[in-house]
Order: C-alpha cells, then structure tokens, then sequence
C-alpha cells in the first residue's frame, strides 16, 4: 500500500512540474505574441476633397499620397482596407483604381458592422463624412489598427455642419486619446505645397482642399503625436504612432492578468 501511494504521490508532483512548465511556456508565448504586434498609427487629413475625383487634377498627387498611408499602415506590403464612409472624399473611382492599383484590397462600404471583430479583418480603416463609434476607433488603434481620418467635410452622414463643430464633437473623442483634435473650418481653398518629408508624402508635391478643418497638436512635448503640414496657424496634416504595443497580457500561475498600456 505504501508503495502504491509513494507510487501516485511521485506521479502527482511529476504532473505538477510539467502543469507548471506548460503555464511558464504559455506566458513567454502570450507576452512575445503581444510584444510583437504593429503598433497602430494615425493619418488625420484636414479635408474630404484630399482623396476626392476632384482631388486629382494636376499638379496634386492624391494617389501616391494615398498609396504612401496604405504602405505606412502595413510597414510595405499591400493589403485590405476598408472605406467606412458615404462621402465623395472616399468613395471615387480614382481613388479606388489608386489603391487597386497598388495590390491593396479597397472595400468602400457602411453596411458591415462598425465593431472590432470587423476592423480586425482589415489592416486599417479610412473615415470621414460619416458617423462612427469614436470608441471603438479608439480600441482599434490602442490594439494595433490603422485609421486615417478627415475632418471639413460640412456634413456628418445627413447632419450639416457649418463651422465644424459636429465634426470636432463627432471625432474628437477618439483624437483627443492621441494628442489630437480637429477645431474650426480654416477657409483654405487652394492645393497645398507639401514639402515634409515624412512616409506618406513621399513623391507628394501637392495636395487639394476646398476649406479645411484646422488639426491641433494637444500634447506637443509629445513625439508621438505630430502635425506635419501647417499653413498659418492651420494644421493641415498630422499623424500619431503608437511607440509600443497597446497592451501586455501576462500569465502567471494562479490566474491570468492583463495589462493594459495607458499613454504618458
């Protein structure tokens, strides 16, 4: 009989030590897993006629600045976006042969749900014009997604807007997580020199806009968050980088913990 406990008890601690290598090895595999992930970026655009057909009349490089934002959200490849918005900002012809063009997968569509299981299918989602969950933008990007933004459309889905301010309330809750914001219509009504140097406008010269929404640089201490084209006082153009991953999920014996990332 002792035997048979020693026996048992020697087999019980043996499937204790393994149980316990197995949740050591779980927890390297979680934590590099989430170490690993992209980090989620942000394009903000002052204006819908940007990426608009009427956008793309010489010398303005709308295309190329359009492809350059789908290769920063992916770190080079092509791949699948999605247009989440009703606006002509977003739903032209060229802008959807520049994109396809390009290899990427261009999806302009407001009938899919505006959750995170459906953004999680594409590398990065494209709105403006029309009416979107700031939060789950906001879960979106802290989890790794891509979005560019446009503010100055005058119209928000049906609702007009005549000196920005349904637009600033509309997407400012999501912007302002990232040391963003959009204020008042600039007027600007012209195509706009770009000579930064950044990603997205590589081989970019010009860019046109019919009235603008000005970008405010909330946290300007803050590399992260940047307005890279101002004409003025007017932003015009500005990104935000997540430096690390949003979250960390540690497993530890005993129970799980997660760790969420909250910016400085």
């Amino acid at each position: 009989m002792r035997t048979r406990f020693r026996q048992t008890l020697t087999m019980g601690i043996g499937v204790a030590r393994t149980c316990v290598r197995l949740i050591a090895a779980i927890s390297v595999f979680v934590v590099t897993a989430q170490l690993d992930a992209s980090p989620g970026k942000i394009v903000v655009a002052n204006d819908e006629w940007t990426l608009s057909d009427s956008g793309f009349t010489p010398p303005n490089d709308p295309g190329r600045f359009a492809t350059n934002v789908a290769r920063w959200f992916t770190g080079g490849p092509p791949g699948s976006f999605l247009a989440y918005s009703d606006n002509y900002g977003l739903t032209g012809a060229q802008l959807a042969a520049a994109m396809t063009g390009a290899g990427n997968l261009w999806t302009v569509s407001t009938a899919v749900p505006f959750d995170l299981a459906t953004l999680a299918l594409y590398d990065g989602v494209f709105v403006g014009g029309y009416p979107a969950d700031a939060s789950v933008l906001t879960a979106y990007v802290e989890g790794g997604g891509n979005v560019y933004l446009f503010g100055g459309a005058g119209w928000l889905g049906s609702l007009p807007d005549s000196d920005g301010s349904v637009e600033a309330a509309a997407w400012n809750p999501f912007l302002n997580e990232f040391g963003l914001g959009l204020s008042v219509y600039n007027g600007i009504w012209q195509d706009v020199p770009i000579s930064n140097t950044h990603p997205i406008f590589e081989g970019v010269d010009s860019l046109n806009q019919g009235v603008g929404q000005s970008i405010l640089d909330l946290e300007p201490a803050d590399p992260a968050n940047q307005v890279l084209v101002i004409q003025g006082t007017d932003g015009l153009y500005a990104i935000y980088e997540i430096p690390e991953p949003a979250a960390l999920s540690l497993l530890a014996l005993g129970g799980l913990a997660l760790v969420r990332r909250r910016r400085n």
